[in-house]
């Protein structure tokens, strides 16, 4: 049966789609795949200057390695030409994989915008990537639209420019919205400079999915800068970032001035929620005015945020047990390779030890309530 749904999956965009797909004021400064010409190598490049990457076919490999880390490959061995092949753009085959996974429905965000948010400063150049990026996706997905479910890219660099995409892509059937989980200049996300967003969210019923992607700030940077640790940065650093960007969410009072706002951690496991909710919530009793909030973290929760869980992880049963059953849902990651082969068998395994329905909930109904699909 035909039931559960894909609450994270990607994208592996054709490495051209910028070049093709964005506005022509923007194109010569467009992200595109090029030649370094002080190193010869190949690199990434946005805005007319290399990113600042490791090894970009190593990325590549990476966004595309669906099955690779499971045949006993190291990232430095994976395939690095398998990102170039134009198989990642039939819709027909990404349906027979969720027909053979057991899958209804997949959200799908990107996996190039992981890559680019944190190298691209200019709002109006981020912007115009964004709406490049959308109209691929959107266009890709035509035809498939029951099952196949985007979620569009926004930038936060300019909130009323991202408004105005919002409003754009929610005409085109839209339900959700990429954003970057990341620092931007020193902002909390519940800066008031962002309630445009979070407002456009609300009223255009809209759920937005605070997905980790790469950025020079990274928590934990200051302990190890050059080059960006790869167990380390994978393991304790981005995947902070949503978790974070969410707490200042309910701190500095968003979800008070926006209470029909839904919003979700995405890749960021959920294994912590328990400590967070006991956290806050102990500190709110002696230094609730230190913040905007106006009620106890799990009000919030409850009424608000739902979290993205991995299909392997052990803790997520538990989790349920302390925090409830409502508000969990998984992701494949597919096409990443540090995405999980066949989801949906191994979150029920993992699952198992829960009552039928609450299994049923975690695997379709939540991600569904998230999603509105």
């Amino acid at each position: 049966m035909l039931d559960a749904v894909d609450g994270d999956s990607h994208f592996m965009e054709p490495l051209d789609l910028f070049e093709r797909y964005i506005d022509p004021a923007f194109r010569d400064r467009t992200v595109k795949l090029a030649t370094d010409p002080a190193t010869g190598k190949r690199a990434m490049i946005a805005d007319n200057k290399p990113m600042k990457l490791r090894d970009v076919e190593e990325i590549l490999g990476i966004l595309s390695g669906y099955g690779q880390k499971e045949a006993g490959l190291m990232t430095n061995s994976f395939d690095r030409y398998v990102a170039f092949s134009a198989d990642w753009q039939d819709m027909a085959a990404r349906i027979r994989f969720l027909d053979a996974e057991g899958i209804g429905r997949q959200v799908i965000y990107p996996s190039l915008g992981i890559v680019w948010e944190g190298e691209v400063d200019d709002p109006a150049l981020a912007d115009a990537l964004c709406r490049a990026y959308n109209r691929w996706t959107f266009e890709l997905v035509d035809g498939h639209r029951d099952r196949l479910f985007p979620a569009a890219h926004i930038s936060l660099r300019d909130p009323a420019l991202a408004a105005n995409e919002m409003r754009r892509m929610a005409q085109l059937g839209c339900r959700t919205v990429f954003v970057a989980a990341m620092p931007l200049n020193g902002r909390s996300f519940g800066h008031p400079d962002f309630d445009p967003v979070w407002a456009a969210a609300q009223d255009l019923d809209l759920a937005v999915g605070l997905h980790l992607v790469s950025h020079r700030h990274y928590t934990g940077s200051d302990f190890h800068r050059e080059p960006k640790p790869g167990l380390m940065y994978f393991t304790m650093s981005i995947i902070q970032d949503p978790r974070q960007a969410l707490t200042t969410m309910v701190v500095d009072g968003v979800f008070e001035r926006f209470p029909k706002l839904r919003v979700a951690t995405v890749e960021a496991m959920a294994g912590w929620v328990g400590e967070w909710l006991e956290r806050i919530d102990y500190r709110y009793k002696y230094m609730g005015h230190t913040s905007q909030m106006k009620r106890p973290v799990a009000e919030y929760f409850a009424r608000n945020i739902w979290i993205n869980g991995d299909p392997e992880e052990k803790m997520l049963k538990h989790v349920v047990q302390f925090a409830g059953d409502d508000k969990f849902f998984i992701g494949s990651d597919y096409p990443h390779a540090e995405g999980f082969v066949h989801p949906v068998e191994k979150a029920r395994a993992e699952l198992r030890d829960l009552p039928p329905a609450s299994i049923e909930k975690i695997l379709c109904r939540n991600a569904r309530d998230f999603y509105r699909i």
